[in-house]
């Protein structure tokens, strides 16, 4: 590419018929001045591109990471989330297995409590039986008795007939005298 300098120093030879050598000179100079606008145009152009795309390198490697760094964060995220999932899932079965437990153990309880029931209500049976059996001996008890005072009336009456067959043999002995024994 040719610099103003170029078209400065450009020089032509001349021939028999050849340009007016004043116009070309001027025409020239038009020239360099445009060209040398253009070619610092063109320079600052390229300058202007080049701060440009190191800035669009710069923004490139920013974007490089921030997308790296959202990945990052989502990745952790993921991790953060699973690990939620996991550890809820442990509470959870662990929270699980504590209410089986407790079941167990309240089941157990009743079963005890059953049992406990079970053996009162033998024991009740047991008292009841026992109860029945003592009040019966009771009443077998008062019926002997009030045969008991049937007898004993009974022998009063028959030692009271024997009291007054006595007393009348007595009596009857007072009234005969005896007879002296000889």
């Amino acid at each position: 590419m040719l610099t103003p300098v170029d078209l400065e120093t450009m020089v032509f030879r001349r021939g028999l018929r050849g340009y007016r050598t004043r116009e070309v000179q001027e025409f020239m100079k038009k020239i360099t001045v445009d060209y040398e606008k253009l070619y610092k145009e063109n320079f600052d152009l390229k300058e202007k591109i080049e701060d440009l795309e190191e800035q669009l390198n710069t923004y490139r490697q920013m974007e490089k990471t921030l997308n790296d760094t959202l990945y990052l964060a989502q990745e952790t995220a993921n991790e953060m989330k699973a690990a939620g999932e996991k550890k809820a899932e442990v509470i959870l079965r662990e929270a699980e297995q504590r209410a089986e437990q407790m079941r167990l153990r309240v089941r157990e309880e009743i079963q005890t409590e059953l049992q406990n029931l079970a053996e009162l209500k033998q024991q009740v049976e047991f008292f009841r039986i026992q109860l029945k059996r003592f009040l019966q001996t009771l009443i077998e008890i008062a019926d002997r008795q009030l045969d008991l005072d049937e007898i004993w009336d009974k022998m009063m009456e028959l030692s009271r007939h024997e009291t007054v067959s006595t007393d009348r043999e007595a009596a009857a002995a007072i009234e005969t005298p005896e007879e002296p024994l000889s």
